[in-house]
């Protein structure tokens, strides 16, 4: 017979449901650093974070005894797959450059309205934290890759030192910084927000195409 624990669990379900708190704590923890961080403390301590993910200090550092695994959890949370954006299909590619303009903006606005949170909590740690600076370059070289393919029929005639300085540019201008500025101070409306990022991204791919010509 299968030995019960006073519970009516099993060993087996006994130790799943360990895990399973385990996890949970364990998320509560990273999700308290991100909330102390985007309320504005920059570096928030083992001891304000313990607090409010409401476990003891000694249940923190049972979890993360080092700082830099706090610091890695908090870069996967904040940077999930799904906020990964996908590459554009074959057919995307074959639609002209106002139609692929529409269907970029569109999905790169649901992404970084998504990625807000997150963004704002890792740059109130990226001064200080080498893994995050690596980590932010890593995102950007990668969202530099997807711009270029899809924009691949503006970029690729260009020469490739002329291509490398347009590609910088527009990816500069359609991440998540000039959208935070466009959202804020003064606030406008997603829909708002999205009809400047749009013309700022057309006018920028008409520039490119008249330098070639220069």
């Amino acid at each position: 017979m299968v030995s019960r624990s006073t519970s009516g669990l099993s060993p087996t379900q006994s130790a799943d449901g360990r895990r399973q708190r385990a996890q949970v704590t364990r998320s509560n923890i990273v999700t308290a650093c991100i909330a102390l961080q985007n309320e504005g403390s920059a570096r928030p301590s083992a001891q304000q974070i313990a607090e409010r993910a409401g476990v003891s200090i000694r249940t923190f550092f049972l979890h993360f005894p080092e700082k830099g695994q706090l610091t890695q959890a908090v870069l996967d949370a904040l940077t999930p797959p799904e906020l990964v954006e996908p590459p554009p299909s074959k057919a995307d590619l074959q639609r002209g450059v106002e139609a692929r303009i529409e269907q970029f903006i569109d999905l790169r606005v649901q992404r970084l309205e998504r990625l807000t949170p997150g963004r704002r909590a890792s740059n109130a740690m990226i001064d200080t934290s080498p893994l995050l600076q690596k980590h932010r370059l890593r995102v950007r070289k990668a969202f530099r890759d997807l711009v270029g393919l899809w924009f691949a029929a503006e970029f690729d005639p260009l020469p490739a030192e002329s291509r490398r300085k347009w590609l910088v540019a527009i990816a500069t201008l359609v991440d998540w910084e000039m959208w935070q500025s466009l959202r804020t101070f003064p606030s406008r409306s997603i829909p708002e927000a999205k009809d400047c990022l749009r013309l700022l991204l057309a006018a920028a791919l008409r520039q490119m195409e008249r330098s070639r010509s220069l």
